[in-house]
């Protein structure tokens, strides 16, 4: 898993850098268009399209019954019982290549939220750096709050500032320390205990405009495959170390559809990749 994050890392960077002084609406409006041309494709190669087909002229006929004999209630019920029937039906036909999608499209989902689901931190503007530690045997003391704070250190580039000492919270073996951005680019932190070093990426927006919409990561996790799945913008932390997770609060982004309203792009995303796969299904000869 880490490879394949790291493969569609480097793609999308690529594919979506030219793109990241522009609206975000138009690289999603891009990749939507691909993922519905993918979406149909999948349609087209692993459903029973004839069959689909038919239910759905059996699902019209019913709704026509329904119209016509909405004077005969026993009639209506058993016309709506049968529509009940055929849309189960359709949602089984649907059920083999929405399977075939889903791992495809969360892949794709999980690296646009990365690039278009968050701000990042303002020149002048501050955050928290937050690390999780592993637990030791020493959970009882940490439960009740006596657990002395491990040794754990951090080093920042220039263009960062650290402003507070590192803050211990034993209940949740956090140690937490408050940045403020001096200066706009990508910075890399350094997290440094039990022998170790770790690294967190840190994206600080150019006041003057320029590259904003690039690949910012709030966490890097562990390298269990759900958190691989979902958190795949960093590399992952090696398991059995001494740190689970490392967090860079980042504010959430909306983007504007068609300078009409600002919407979560994951919104944007999905209404856009429904309505042109449905455009374009004649085009592909495909029924949905």
């Amino acid at each position: 898993m880490s490879f394949v994050n790291a493969v569609l890392r480097a793609v999308f960077d690529a594919a979506l850098g030219p793109f990241a002084a522009l609206s975000p609406i138009v690289p999603v409006t891009l990749v939507a268009l691909l993922s519905g041309v993918f979406a149909l494709l999948v349609y087209r190669w692993t459903s029973n399209q004839e069959a689909l087909a038919a239910v759905k002229r059996r699902l019209f006929a019913h709704l026509l019954e329904v119209r016509l004999f909405n004077d005969d209630l026993r009639a209506v019920l058993a016309a709506q019982l049968r529509l009940l029937r055929e849309n189960l039906t359709y949602l089984r036909l649907n059920l083999v290549p929405l399977l075939w999608m889903i791992v495809p499209f969360m892949l794709v989902i999980a690296q646009l939220q990365f690039h278009y689901g968050y701000e990042g931190v303002e020149v002048g503007g501050r955050t928290l750096l937050v690390v999780d530690l592993a637990a030791t045997d020493s959970e009882d003391a940490a439960a009740v709050g006596a657990e002395p704070r491990p040794p754990i250190e951090i080093e920042v580039p220039p263009g960062v500032a650290v402003e507070t000492d590192g803050v211990w919270i034993p209940s949740l073996r956090q140690v937490v320390w408050r940045l403020r951005a001096e200066e706009p680019g990508d910075h890399e932190l350094t997290v440094s205990t039990g022998g170790e070093a770790f690294t967190k990426s840190l994206f600080v927006a150019d006041p003057e405009g320029g590259a904003r919409w690039v690949r910012r990561s709030p966490t890097r996790r562990r390298a269990a495959i759900l958190d691989q799945l979902l958190y795949p913008a960093e590399p992952s932390l090696p398991r059995g170390g001494p740190v689970e997770r490392i967090d860079v609060q980042y504010a959430a982004a909306s983007i504007s559809f068609f300078g009409l309203f600002d919407v979560h792009w994951l919104i944007a995303f999905l209404v856009l990749s429904i309505a042109l796969a449905f455009a374009l299904r004649n085009r592909f000869g495909v029924t949905l």
